[in-house]
């Protein structure tokens, strides 16, 4: 991977992403789309210059697989919105001699990004318990008393204890042990950390509502797409609205974006031999 244009422009992109995702929780439309404009802009003068018109063929089709990724990774609550947006923005630093390499530049990223995303994640998650934790372990304690998290571990006791047995009930205990802890240390985190108080002139498109909102005759579903202007018309005078903060991601593409400049050959050879 040469350091030409299109690595400082993503570079720099991707950086003043991870601040506004920090600060605002929301990447900016227009980011988005300087990025994806300026690349492509990049790559059909350098094809044009260089009189290979096979390139735009390449751009349509990798835009296409992008376009196809973008929306599972949306719709399958994997990425917010500003996330999916930027993943298709970055096509054109995906583009290899082939079809083929551009599409293993693409799972090599997409690897990147969801291992770091696991590994940031889990950093993240641990900071926001260290400066709440108190709150956030009377809240845990709250949430596993309700879902009677003693009972299944208790099961998954029993089945670990059956490990001998069958090594399929030993995997099986570890999984039912896990999970609900998992489950309650991420509920009582968000409880705590995760969710405010803000007015209704406060709000911004995209927002995530704790839940649903009467607002005279409507009713504004807590929903994955966020707020719309319109919701939030109807919102604005509102005193007191809970909206829940997601993890800001996009300083995980940071991180995979790096790892994939310095990283991909020696990824490549660990899949591919």
């Amino acid at each position: 991977m040469e350091f030409g244009f299109l690595f400082w422009l993503f570079l720099g992109g991707i950086i003043v992403a991870s601040l506004q995702d920090l600060k605002r929780r929301e990447v900016d439309n227009w980011l988005n789309l300087f990025l994806l404009v300026s690349s492509l802009i990049f790559v059909f003068c350098g094809a044009i210059l260089f009189g290979n018109s096979d390139v735009v063929f390449h751009v349509g089709f990798l835009l296409v697989v992008m376009f196809v990724i973008m929306n599972l990774l949306y719709y399958g609550r994997v990425f917010a919105g500003g996330d999916a947006k930027l993943l298709i923005a970055m096509t054109a630093f995906f583009m290899g001699i082939s079809f083929y390499e551009s599409m293993i530049n693409i799972g090599i990223f997409l690897f990147l990004l969801m291992f770091s995303g696991s590994i940031y994640g889990l950093g993240y998650s641990g900071v926001l318990w260290f400066r709440n934790r108190k709150k956030v372990n009377v809240e845990m304690c709250r949430i596993a008393k309700v879902l009677r998290v003693n009972c299944l571990i208790c099961v998954s006791v029993v089945l670990m204890a059956l490990g001998f047995v069958n090594f399929l009930f030993l995997l099986i205990g570890i999984l039912i042990f896990i999970f609900p802890l998992l489950y309650v240390f991420a509920k009582g985190l968000e409880n705590v950390s995760m969710i405010r108080k803000v007015s209704g002139a406060e709000l911004r498109e995209g927002d995530w509502l704790v839940k649903a909102v009467k607002v005279g005759k409507n009713v504004i579903k807590a929903d994955w797409d966020g707020l719309s202007l319109e919701d939030i018309k109807l919102l604005n005078k509102k005193r007191v609205v809970l909206i829940k903060d997601g993890l800001p991601f996009v300083p995980a593409f940071l991180i995979a974006f790096l790892g994939y400049v310095f990283l991909r050959n020696w990824v490549f050879t660990i899949f591919m031999g």
